[in-house]
């Protein structure tokens, strides 16, 4: 059974009075003026797959009560808020958008690898929906056809969430979109990215992601869309083929970022980074060392003119040989006056 009242006016609040044996297998109420909250008694539609409640006003927590029949969820552009901890798991759950809400904490408590629809490549792919989902796909509001049995997006931007990235993201190896922009994720980017050999577009911008860029993702050969800017990396953006067809928007805000799709080559950015107190020492010890060079310089120009002068001034030579035999004169001169006193003295 399918009720789809999208796009229209509705008000109030969603009822709650699913029946005990509801048979519903798609609900779809978005783009309306919906308040309240989820109704609980949606988990007795043991049906159900697609649910997409996104454009609304709705206050309320994570609905963990749905069933875990559920292969699209869109609660995007709501007031939903709070943590995200369930104990149900969403085997066949492909379609994940919850961006634009006011979810908090860790994504810790979330059992990605239970995701077990996209953890598992199909050698035979089938849509199993044509619906109106609308989703930001590479930095773009799209609406979606058919939705096929080997897509997989995640959508958690504009939210709250903090802390590290879960290696286990790495598992959901039929993920095509995946975007965590707009929250407080820290921590360092997940080797096992290097896994979702279909991702398409990956935005993590917006967070306080540090460490260096994984250079497993320059292997990720269908990534055509990437966004990592206005975080906290930090050395060479890698090589990978696929890397160099991005533009220097996908890293800037990262000023610790450097590479060939950066105008600030690596080895200046290394100066650029050094501490004030470093490049005051640095810029000293130039200015001595430039001190020694200009005094040497000036002792081999004065020494090489008195040379030239003494090889080819004729008139030089005579005035500097006699000057030297009167100095040496003088010399002998006070010496033969000391010993004659010495010698008095002694008498």
């Amino acid at each position: 059974m399918e009720l789809d009242l999208g796009r229209n006016n509705i008000t109030g609040a969603i009822p709650d009075n699913f029946p005990p044996t509801c048979v519903l297998s798609y609900l779809d109420l978005n783009r309306n003026s919906l308040q309240g909250r989820i109704p609980k008694s949606l988990q007795s539609c043991e049906l159900l797959e697609f649910m997409n409640v996104g454009d609304n006003i709705i206050y309320d927590t994570f609905p963990c009560m749905l069933p875990s029949t559920l292969r699209v969820l869109v609660l995007q552009s709501n007031k939903f808020h709070g943590e995200v901890r369930c104990r149900t798991n969403w085997p066949d759950l492909q379609i994940v958008d919850i961006s634009s809400n006011n979810f908090s904490g860790s994504l810790e408590s979330i059992n990605f690898s239970s995701w077990t629809a996209m953890t598992q490549l199909r050698h035979e792919s089938s849509s199993f929906y044509t619906s109106g989902v609308i989703l930001t796909v590479k930095g773009l509001r799209r609406e979606l056809g058919d939705i096929w049995s080997d897509f997989g997006t995640i959508d958690f931007s504009s939210n709250n969430f903090r802390g590290r990235i879960p290696n286990a993201i790495g598992d959901l190896i039929t993920l095509r979109h995946l975007n965590f922009s707009h929250n407080a994720f820290n921590g360092t980017i997940p080797t096992s990215f290097g896994q979702l050999s279909k991702l398409e577009s990956l935005d993590l911008s917006r967070n306080q992601v540090s460490g260096v860029i994984s250079p497993e993702l320059g292997g990720l050969t269908f990534l055509s869309f990437l966004n990592l800017s206005y975080n906290k990396l930090v050395g060479q953006i890698p090589n990978g083929p696929q890397l160099r067809t991005f533009t220097a928007d996908s890293f800037k805000g990262n000023p610790g970022l450097c590479g060939f799709n950066d105008s600030i080559s690596c080895s200046r950015r290394d100066h650029n980074n050094s501490s004030p107190g470093e490049v005051e020492n640095g810029e000293e010890k130039r200015e001595i060392e430039w001190t020694f060079v200009f005094a040497a310089l000036g002792y081999v120009v004065g020494l090489g003119i008195i040379v030239w002068l003494l090889l080819f001034c004729r008139s030089f030579r005579v005035k500097y040989f006699g000057k030297i035999e009167e100095v040496v004169e003088d010399i002998l001169v006070a010496r033969d006056r000391r010993r004659a006193r010495n010698r008095a003295r002694t008498q």
